[in-house]
């Protein structure tokens, strides 16, 4: 069975329902009602300047925000080209080597083709010289045997 509640102590109960009510019952409004509205008015105005004051805050940390923010993209985006240049420079010097290895190759394949073409040239003729002495040494060997 659960453990009964507590019972209030007599000062936690009290709603202050024993307090002496002293109601004015010669309250005249009158008077009192433009010292509110002036209350309400100087509240108001000092809410109002509190807010503005609040909105100049926000605004000042937002552009401050701002300039941080375009100052990083800034020397981000120069880092950025600064590196894409780099890049570019360096792409642009392997092309010039590369081009210039291309061309000593042509260079070299030209040389070797007029060499080849020398050689092959050199070969013909041997080839014709001796396909001539053979025809000749033919004709020789052929001439120096009695015909039967």
């Amino acid at each position: 069975m659960p453990p009964r509640r507590k019972e209030p102590s007599p000062t936690e109960a009290d709603s202050g329902s024993e307090v002496d009510l002293r109601l004015d019952y010669q309250y005249t409004p009158s008077a009192s009602i433009p010292q509110a509205m002036e209350s309400i008015d100087k509240w108001k105005s000092k809410r109002s300047e509190i807010q503005k004051s609040i909105e100049k805050d926000f605004i000042d940390r937002l552009s401050a925000i701002r300039n941080e923010m375009k100052a990083c993209f800034e020397d981000e985006s120069q880092k950025m080209s600064d590196h894409n240049k780099e890049q570019l420079r360096r792409l642009v010097a392997a092309l010039k080597k590369r081009l210039e290895c291309e061309q000593k190759i042509s260079e070299r394949i030209d040389s070797l083709r007029d060499d080849c073409a020398h050689i092959a040239m050199l070969v013909d003729a041997v080839y014709a010289g001796r396909k001539e002495a053979a025809t000749q040494s033919a004709k020789a060997s052929s001439s120096d045997q009695p015909r039967n």
